[in-house]
C-alpha cells in the first residue's frame, strides 16, 4: 500500500473539497432561482426553457463524445510531459470543435424542420450557446492535471453571473429570452476563462 507524501495528501484534499463545493453548486444555486423564474415567467414559458435546456443537452453529450472519461485518463498519463498534454489537448478541442459544429447544423435541421420547435428558434439557438460554453471549459483537462480548485472557481464564476443577472434583469414574462441568454454567457465567460488558465 503506498504512503501518501505531504504534497499528494494535501492536493487529494484540496480536490476533495473543491469537487464537494461543485457539486453544492451545482444543488443549490438551481434551488434559490427556480421558484422566481417560475413565479416571473409563467409555468408555460418555464416549460419552454426546461424543453429547449432538455433538448440542447443532448448536443452538449455529442459534442462531449465520451472524451471526459477518454481525455482525462490520457491528461493523468502524460501530465509529465508538456508535449505529450499539447499534443493530446489540441487533438480534443479539434475533435470537439467539429462536433461542435456538427451539432450546430444538426439543431438548426431539427429547429427549423417542425413547428414545434422553429416558432421558438430563438430560445433553442440561444441555448445552444451553454454547448459553446461546455466545449470552451474543458473539464477533463483540469481533471487529468488534478487541479480541480480551477473547476469550482471557474464555475462559481459562470453560475454567479447567471443567477445575480437573472434576479437583476428578469422581470416579466416577456424576459424569457434573457434567461438562455444569461446561461450561455456565464459557461462563454467561464470557458474562456479557462483556457486563458490552461495557456498560461
Amino acid at each position: 500500500m503506498k504512503i501518501l507524501t505531504k504534497e499528494e495528501f494535501s492536493n487529494l484534499t484540496s480536490n476533495f473539497i473543491s469537487l464537494t463545493l461543485l457539486q453544492a453548486l451545482n444543488y443549490i444555486l438551481p434551488l434559490i432561482t427556480l421558484p422566481y423564474l417560475v413565479k416571473t415567467l409563467g409555468i408555460d414559458n418555464f416549460g419552454l426553457l426546461s424543453f429547449a435546456t432538455a433538448t440542447v443537452a443532448y448536443f452538449g453529450i455529442l459534442t462531449d463524445y465520451g472524451f471526459n472519461l477518454t481525455a482525462t485518463k490520457d491528461i493523468s498519463i502524460h501530465r509529465d510531459n508538456k508535449y505529450k498534454v499539447v499534443e493530446i489537448f489540441s487533438s480534443v478541442m479539434s475533435i470537439k470543435f467539429l462536433l461542435l459544429l456538427f451539432s450546430f447544423l444538426l439543431l438548426n435541421i431539427v429547429v427549423f424542420s417542425f413547428d414545434r420547435f422553429s416558432k421558438d428558434w430563438v430560445i433553442y439557438l440561444l441555448s445552444f450557446g451553454s454547448v459553446v460554453g461546455q466545449f470552451l471549459f474543458p473539464i477533463w483537462f483540469f481533471q487529468g492535471m488534478e487541479k480541480m480548485r480551477y473547476m469550482t472557481y471557474l464555475n462559481l464564476v459562470s453560475k454567479l453571473i447567471f443567477t445575480i443577472a437573472i434576479f437583476i434583469f428578469v422581470e416579466e414574462r416577456e424576459d424569457i429570452y434573457l434567461v438562455p441568454l444569461f446561461f450561455s454567457l456565464g459557461g462563454i465567460i467561464a470557458g474562456s476563462l479557462s483556457l486563458y488558465i490552461i495557456y498560461r
